[in-house]
């Protein structure tokens, strides 16, 4: 490369190297064509290189607005083509979308694509001009639900220890009430039975007291300390309920946990997840997509942004979606607690897509020097700044009233109704011994009357 001096300043003259993509910085107004992806609304095509509408097929607006300064750094003349579909083959083998523009050569380049191998084989991928990613986003589901809340206050070690405590106090008291018992008896005093000392014990634990009590110091100051004890025991206990009964559950983190897991399933409907969903048969992948989003014999889980997003608002729903668009709309839409549990687990587990062209094209050289050069200007970085949206963050300081429902107290009322059957068989049971006893008096007295 030379550099000569003439009349209008200093002249660069290429044609003394053999670096094509130096030669040919300028294209001369060449037509250099952009197939991009249209897949919510054809008001994309008036809105490329705006901020409206950013919801709506924000990927193809970041690849379009990079692609666009690279044309003019090109001094090239862009023209734009649109599709549905980022490219997948048909039943007959046969790619649609930009896959089939660019082999077609009717495109040079096409909307950021996800890598696949059987793309790789009929395309070059150039450059990534944008971040995107795709995965199941869920609110975390409460504690309730996964877990028996009221087993979770105390650790094991105490637990055990509450219960030796327990047992060395009604030992104590049936020692002491047999020791009251012969020296004389009162009608609200233990009588020395076990039966009675277990009905003291029931009435501490459940802070419901006992008609029985011991008459004399030992036994009441035995009676104190269990009472003490348990009612501190209880105030620490009911306040850790509360804290569990609204505090989210952190043990869906994995696609086998999703699986495992009580939340129903969907994907937004775009051909790459009904592909992807198909095409990835590693088991747990595999039992995901048969189990929960398509069952068979049902209607596929496949929903709009704006349906999956509400139903990950109600909650108990994982939603597989396109973070940028899909955490707008949640900006948009949710109240400030209900953006602090979002939880995201990758599917495709796929690196960030990459703008396709032509294989072996002429201009990928010119294009890759063009897209370095704008990354490294920061102007690609302040095009996905001003179109990217992350993750969703709540300032934690705001409390809102949550009522409790039936799965929250789901324990509760099944030891309940555990509790009233056995009552009845009790009851039965206290009802038959009854009557034996009746009867066998009456045999008693009838061979006396005989005899």
């Amino acid at each position: 490369m030379n550099l000569k001096i003439t009349k209008y300043g200093a002249v660069y003259d290429y044609r003394y190297t053999k670096v094509i993509s130096i030669r040919r910085k300028n294209l001369r107004r060449h037509i250099l064509t952009m197939a991009n992806v249209v897949t919510d609304s054809n008001d994309t095509r008036k809105h490329l290189d705006d901020r409206l509408n950013l919801h709506q097929d924000s990927i193809t607006k970041m690849s379009y607005m990079v692609v666009k300064i690279c044309f003019e750094m090109l001094n090239a003349t862009e023209k734009r083509i649109f599709t549905h579909t980022w490219g997948y083959k048909d039943k007959n083998g046969n790619w649609q979308g930009i896959i089939d523009h660019l082999l077609k050569k009717e495109a040079d380049l096409g909307t950021l694509t996800i890598f696949t191998q059987e793309r790789m084989k009929v395309i070059d991928y150039i450059a990534m001009v944008g971040s995107t990613a795709v995965r199941f986003v869920f609110r975390e589901p409460p504690l309730a639900l996964l877990e028996n809340i009221f087993a979770l206050p105390f650790t094991t070690a105490v637990w055990v220890a509450i219960f030796i405590c327990v047992m060395g106090c009604a030992l104590f008291l049936y020692i002491t009430s047999k020791w009251e018992a012969s020296v004389g008896m009162h009608p609200l005093q233990l009588n020395g039975s076990w039966a009675d000392v277990l009905i003291l014990i029931i009435g501490a634990v459940l802070q419901q007291g006992c008609t029985l009590e011991p008459r004399y110091a030992a036994g009441r100051c035995v009676t104190l300390l269990l009472f003490v004890a348990l009612t501190i025991l209880y105030a620490a206990y009911s306040a850790n309920i509360v804290v569990l009964l609204r505090a989210p559950s952190s043990s869906v983190r994995s696609l086998s946990d999703l699986l495992n897991s009580p939340l129903k399933l969907g994907a937004s409907d775009f051909e790459y997840n009904r592909y992807f969903f198909k095409k990835l048969n590693e088991p747990i992948r595999k039992a995901i997509y048969n189990k929960k989003i398509a069952p068979k014999g049902k209607k596929p889980n496949f929903y709009t942004m704006k349906e999956g997003v509400d139903k990950i608002r109600k909650g108990l729903f994982a939603f597989h979606m396109e973070l940028n668009p899909g955490y707008r709309l949640i900006q948009e839409t949710y109240q400030e607690e209900e953006k602090c549990d979002l939880v995201e687990i990758d599917y495709i587990n796929e690196i960030d897509p990459w703008l396709p062209g032509q294989k072996r094209s002429p201009y990928k050289d010119l294009f890759k020097i063009s897209f370095i050069k704008i990354r490294e200007t920061g102007i690609q970085s302040n095009i996905h700044r001003r179109l990217h949206v992350g993750k969703p963050k709540c300032s934690g300081s705001i409390s809102t009233f949550s009522s409790v429902g039936i799965t929250d107290m789901y324990p509760a009322l099944i030891a309940t109704l555990y509790g009233m059957l056995i009552s009845v068989v009790v009851l039965i049971l206290e009802i038959t011994h009854k009557r034996l006893l009746l009867l066998r008096e009456k045999k008693r007295i009838l061979r006396k009357l005989i005899n």
